[in-house]
């Protein structure tokens, strides 16, 4: 009985996060968007295939690799980038709702509007 329900549990979360139905374009998961230039900061984002994204606010680095932006030990990680500046880090779940994604939380809509751009809270990411 636990293996069917469980075998439920992960064909309902799959269909649920099924990429194709994004009206037709599919971002790229698991590799990190960045922003153009925003003063002298960046904000990067990243989608995974497991339901969760990751957004950074930040004028510590130009770059960031997805192990890293994915990493619980980030601020760490930025503040040997570099020593000084701001790190604002927030990442939750994310569903796919009539071919749309949106934040969990707060229902904030990710567009995707090809596999290498993504606008997410106002601002345009980049694959470079």
């Amino acid at each position: 009985m636990k293996n069917l329900l469980l075998s439920l549990i992960i064909l309902l979360s799959t269909v649920t996060l099924n990429a194709d139905s994004l009206d037709g374009i599919k971002p790229l998961y698991d590799k990190v968007y960045r922003s153009s230039r925003i003063g002298d900061s960046y904000h990067f984002f990243l989608l995974s295939k497991n339901g969760k994204y990751y957004h950074l606010f930040t004028n510590k680095t130009d770059s960031l690799t997805s192990s890293e932006l994915k990493s619980s030990n980030l601020l760490n990680i930025l503040k040997k980038k570099q020593s000084w500046g701001k790190a604002f880090p927030k990442n939750g779940k994310y569903t796919i709702n009539k071919g749309k994604l949106y934040t969990k939380l707060l229902w904030n809509p990710i567009k995707v509007l090809s596999p290498k751009k993504i606008k997410y809270l106002n601002k345009t990411f980049y694959i470079n």
